[in-house]
């Protein structure tokens, strides 16, 4: 999938909305699934069951359950640690929250360029409980202070790539579907995001996203009402 430069002919773009893990911050996914198989004994293939976060399919594994606010952290864990060999909650627990890595400051400079620029810069991201916990630190994750508007799913109860999580946002910003951008690692996220009128960048790294963004860099004329 490439990535379509964008252009302020036609409708403009008045909210760029960028997804958290992998685009905002770094993710450590391989390690701590390595982590689990490895020194818990979880096998890949109850790994990947546990873990399916596509939304394509019925029924939800515990991840999407939890992504969508349906279940509490203590259920999310206790779902992992029934199927681990080694028992030991507190591990378990931190093996989990160390898929939330740091702050990527080079896409942050970029948000900031864009609300230079007179953009609404906003967070829409499919996350759990556990995660949302560490990731609202203000001395960990102060980046979160940039946005005007954060919507984690398991707060408002819809996520990517679910048409309905679309909506919300717009609703939400008082916008229209097709003044909104999505900026996301996930290629299904951004299809379906264009699909329900959204423009879309699936972000590969900060130099291509700097370069799709070029057109909005620079402020937005004053215009007579």
């Amino acid at each position: 999938m490439v990535s379509t430069p964008l252009s302020r002919q036609g409708v403009a773009t008045k909210a760029v909305v960028f997804d958290m893990g992998g685009v905002l911050i770094d993710l450590h996914s391989d390690e701590a699934a390595r982590e689990l198989m490895e020194q818990h004994g979880l096998s890949p293939h109850t790994f990947a069951r546990l873990t399916r976060s596509s939304f394509e399919s019925h029924p939800r594994s515990i991840t999407e359950l939890a992504m969508l606010g349906k279940i509490e952290t203590a259920t999310y864990l206790d779902a992992f640690l029934r199927e681990c060999s080694v028992k030991d909650p507190e591990r378990l627990r931190a093996n989990r929250l160390s898929v939330v890595g740091r702050e990527r400051k080079d896409v942050l400079t970029i948000v900031e360029h864009l609300k230079q620029a007179g953009l609404k810069c906003c967070v829409l991201s499919n996350t759990i409980a556990l995660h949302w916990e560490r990731l609202t630190s203000a001395r960990e994750y102060p980046c979160l202070e940039l946005f005007d508007h954060i919507f984690a799913s398991h707060l408002i109860g819809c996520v990517k790539p679910e048409n309905e999580a679309f909506s919300f946002v717009a609703n939400a910003l008082k916008v229209q579907m097709s003044e909104c951008l999505l900026v996301d690692d996930t290629p299904l996220n951004v299809e379906r995001a264009k699909a329900v009128g959204w423009r879309g960048i699936l972000f590969c790294g900060t130099a291509q996203l700097q370069r799709d963004l070029s057109d909005l860099f620079q402020p937005i004329p004053n215009r007579a009402p």
